[in-house]
């Protein structure tokens, strides 16, 4: 994919977050010699690669002058317009470097507070006790959703946790019950060992430089993780999600969740992994849950459920977590 000046343009409208971001966009746009470079990216988005690379060299080398750009390396960082001539000639100088992350490394959003809307969902079914699956799981945060501490205005869930969530309420309130997680499966094309320093790294540098709450969650999310028994499945879920349903004590109830990762299946892979489900379910209650941008246009992400008969759309959530809102049940 050829990373042109209108794909440049589309990607900042989505940086409003980031002033920094927003403004390496028009830099990189303006300089042929950072096109060249941001053309080698070879995975996707190749702006979002490319410039955690550049966070991610940084967070090895704090002192080098681009660093006091950053809000996440500088308590007081200098004007972005005064960066254009130190940004393009550090993406030069450590060109190889950058391409070479760009061919090993991918864009995996980690947000807990994504599971703000996740168990909500969970919720909706009727098993207490389940085995719970992550397809697209990156790092396995989302698999510690019972050990995170949840508000939502007056309403609040949950341990006491260094992971405290809060989104903002909209619609019908949730209805919070007890559950046990039996155990923790995430299956991802390339998982995240938490485990592993470089990993937990290049977590951090994919955070944007201006969002230090998300940092701060991310770094107590990966250290719960850290402390659970997680199971990491690598490879295509159309070929291991058959293997870890088939894996579990027979008869045990199982949750299978995605969030924000089917956008990268095509939608013959979409439905081979629901046949799978279903075939499944041959040996175990199996509840299905879903959170992803329908196509449909509108505002926030479809949060949806299967427990076992069919399909319900439960509400809507802001991709970040920062609002739920749930449909009134009949």
């Amino acid at each position: 994919m050829e990373v042109t000046l209108q794909y440049l343009a589309e990607w900042s409208t989505h940086t409003t977050s980031s002033p920094l971001y927003s403004h390496f966009a028009g830099v990189i746009a303006g300089d042929e010699a950072l096109l060249r470079v941001i053309n080698r990216i070879e995975h996707r988005p190749p702006p979002n690669v490319l410039l955690a690379g550049v966070h991610y060299l940084l967070m090895r080398n704090p002192d080098h002058p681009l660093a006091g750009f950053y809000p996440s390396l500088s308590e007081r960082p200098r004007p972005v317009e005064e960066v254009d001539e130190v940004f393009t000639g550090f993406v030069l100088e450590h060109e190889e470097e950058l391409v070479a992350l760009g061919r090993e490394r991918h864009t995996q959003t980690n947000e807990a507070r994504r599971c703000t809307a996740l168990l909500p969902a969970i919720w909706a079914g009727e098993h207490q006790s389940f085995h719970l699956v992550d397809i697209g799981t990156s790092a396995g945060l989302n698999l510690a959703l019972d050990r995170y501490h949840y508000r939502r205005d007056e309403i609040e869930w949950g341990p006491e946790s260094p992971v405290r969530l809060h989104a903002a309420l909209r619609g019908a309130e949730p209805a919070p019950r007890t559950i046990e997680v039996l155990s923790r499966t995430g299956l991802d094309l390339h998982p995240v060992d938490t485990g592993d320093p470089e990993d937990r790294a290049w977590l951090e540098a994919l955070v944007w430089p201006e969002a230090s709450e998300r940092r701060r969650r991310l770094r107590n999310a990966v250290e719960i993780a850290a402390g659970l028994t997680i199971e990491l499945v690598a490879g295509n879920a159309l070929e291991t999600l058959p293997r870890v349903l088939d894996g579990l004590p027979a008869g045990e109830p199982a949750v299978v969740m995605n969030s924000f990762a089917f956008n990268q299946l095509s939608p013959e892979q979409r439905t081979g992994v629901e046949e799978i489900v279903h075939g499944g379910r041959a040996r175990r209650p199996v509840q299905r849950v879903w959170l992803e941008f329908s196509g449909l246009g509108g505002e926030g992400a479809e949060l949806r459920t299967d427990p076992g008969a069919r399909w319900v759309t439960l509400g809507r959530a802001h991709h970040h977590g920062e609002w739920l809102e749930l449909y009134a049940r009949p």
